[in-house]
């Protein structure tokens, strides 16, 4: 499985930064610091992979990184801001 940018939504990295916003109508999110991080590495590669990914860029608990993950990107997938994809 992997995620994937939903295709009505319009993407724009800037710096450390990511805006999206659901096309038209918005609203629009912006992601910064952490958060940015958990959507770039999500959308770049496979979810098994996605935690040690992200582990060589934040400090602390395995366990509270996966927890505080996987809310996040329920949340954008609740949001259509994401898709899960299955890679079949």
């Amino acid at each position: 499985m992997r995620y994937a940018l939903a295709p009505d939504v319009g993407f724009e990295p800037y710096d450390d930064a990511v805006y999206l916003a659901p096309l038209p109508d918005g609203p629009i999110l912006a992601l910064n610091g952490v958060a940015a991080l958990i959507f770039r590495e999500a959308t770049r590669g496979d979810a098994a992979g996605l935690l040690d990914r992200l582990v060589a860029h934040i400090d602390g608990p395995i366990d509270e990184i996966t927890l505080h993950t996987r809310a996040f990107l329920d949340d954008l997938v609740a949001r259509g801001v994401l898709l899960e994809v299955s890679d079949s």
